[in-house]
């Protein structure tokens, strides 16, 4: 394999990891969000609060799914690099993206627990302090 390939995947590798580490990020941000939302809405027994929580953790659960489906598409794109079917150092991305559906994301196991229980709970807690 050449150096710039090796140098091309470098790159592919280091945009990966930072989508990597933004989904991570989306994702304890929005536990703590939904956490101190519950937190403030039981100290205050008002359960519209709660209302607030739903939009949010769609909101969270859209941008961690986004995050994860760009992570396919270059994983797809450091594949193609690998076997030398890319023009050296590009980073196009444009024809990969219909080869990776968004809807598959949002129901990942990585994905869909988390944002799942969390609407569950902030249903539950509305129910409960209704």
């Amino acid at each position: 394999m050449k150096e710039s390939n090796i140098k091309h995947l470098e790159f592919i590798q280091g945009v990966i990891n930072r989508l990597s580490q933004k989904s991570f990020i989306i994702k304890s941000w929005s536990i703590t969000t939904i956490a101190a939302l519950i937190v403030y809405g039981i100290d205050n027994c008002n359960s519209q609060i709660f209302l607030i929580g739903i939009p949010i953790s769609l909101l969270f659960w859209y941008l961690d799914a986004h995050y994860l489906w760009l992570e396919q598409i270059f994983r797809k794109l450091y594949n193609q690099v690998r076997k030398e079917k890319v023009e050296s150092f590009s980073m196009d991305i444009k024809d990969l993206k219909n080869k990776v559906p968004f809807l598959k994301m949002i129901i990942r196991p990585t994905i869909l627990p988390i944002y799942l229980f969390e609407i569950v709970l902030l249903i539950i807690a509305i129910i409960y302090f209704n």
